[in-house]
């Protein structure tokens, strides 16, 4: 069988992709080489902007009291803080729960899976017009090759530049009395922490860390939670009057922010495979989604003969540039600030002189709604 649509990554931007082309009509598989449900490090925290997309693809996700975000803070362990709302905001929910309703949906509707199957290498057919796809399983064919293998990636991703820093992720869900519309931003020495919830009143606390901060501490993450993070009057607080849901937490190490293209001689990159946004600005996942939204449509557009694959591949790579490098760039900046206390500090004063600063900075990292 030749599929119109594989898919190599199974995560947010990949499952719905293959909703969103299985529900035009085109045959689709995705190669997955883990397993669902699953945790991944992730604020947890979705922009309004994909929340219509969300539901139109998934009706389930109605079903669900999902708590909607529209307050913010920010802190330093100097006792300075920024509160306002925010226009847009977004809603929270785990990566585990969405992960695991999309996927579902996406079975529903037909989609294929190849599950615990790594895709080792793609090359196109001239002869036959599509492409190859070696697993380490069965080879499969397709007519075109879209990746959301995330960050890391066996396979060779588009020619990225490394901002020269490596973080480390962590995540838990507690339980803790707060409030449900509010998202918190605490920072440390080195990095910050973020806390909003999510479904069935958990709250998703994940912070990243530069991880020289972490060696210090000989790589002990309760050393560096006490030694660093508690730094920080609010997170102290929480950390120790809270009640933690994992046994351990999920960790993620070697984050880089990339710049990547969005697109190769093999394959459509979607999600952190086209380009890793700073968790700072709390939109990641907003960018996976719509990535989704935009490629479906133009390889919609495409198979109907309406647009050449030059056609598509422009297409996309526009959209691309215009709606996610300014936002990446941004992010970095951000985050690069956001290690620094001092540095915080003086951003919070600022933002308190000028509210509308403040507002116009949030604007920029969050998109149109879709």
């Amino acid at each position: 069988m030749i599929y119109d649509v594989a898919i190599i990554g199974g995560g947010i931007a990949g499952l719905s992709l293959s909703i969103d082309m299985k529900n035009r009509g085109y045959k689709v598989i995705v190669i997955e080489k883990g397993t669902y449900p699953r945790h991944k490090v992730c604020g947890e925290y979705i922009s309004m902007e994909s929340h219509n997309y969300l539901q139109n693809i998934c009706p389930n996700l109605t079903t669900i009291g999902l708590p909607i975000i529209n307050n913010f803070k920010l802190t330093t362990g100097s006792h300075k803080e920024f509160n306002t709302t925010l226009d847009l905001g977004g809603f929270g929910i785990s990566r585990y729960l969405l992960e695991e309703m999309l996927f579902k949906e996406a079975k529903k509707q037909g989609v294929e899976f190849m599950i615990n199957m790594k895709a080792l290498d793609t090359n196109f057919d001239s002869t036959k017009n599509n492409y190859a796809i070696k697993t380490n399983g069965n080879s499969i064919n397709a007519s075109l090759v879209c990746n959301s293998t995330g960050r890391k990636s066996n396979l060779n991703t588009p020619i990225a530049k490394n901002i020269g820093t490596n973080y480390v992720g962590v995540k838990y869900h507690i339980k803790i009395p707060r409030d449900p519309n509010l998202i918190e931003i605490h920072n440390f020495p080195g990095g910050y922490c973020g806390i909003s919830n999510i479904e069935e009143d958990k709250t998703c606390l994940c912070y990243i860390v530069n991880s020289k901060y972490l060696n210090k501490v000989k790589n002990s993450i309760p050393e560096l939670e006490k030694n660093i993070l508690f730094k920080n009057s609010n997170l102290e607080k929480i950390f120790t009057t809270a009640e933690f849901l994992f046994e351990e937490p999920v960790t993620v190490s070697g984050i880089n922010f990339l710049i990547k293209e969005p697109v190769t001689e093999d394959s459509f990159f979607l999600g952190d495979a086209a380009g890793s946004m700073a968790p700072i600005t709390g939109n990641g996942m907003s960018m996976g989604l719509r990535s989704a939204s935009v490629l479906a449509n133009n390889m919609d557009q495409y198979f109907s003969k309406k647009i050449t694959k030059q056609q598509l591949v422009t297409n996309y790579t526009q959209f691309w540039t215009k709606e996610f490098s300014t936002r990446i760039k941004l992010s970095r900046h951000l985050q690069s600030l956001s290690e620094f206390s001092f540095l915080t500090n003086r951003t919070i004063e600022l933002f308190n002189l000028f509210p509308s600063l403040a507002k116009g900075l949030i604007k920029q990292t969050h998109g149109k709604p879709f």
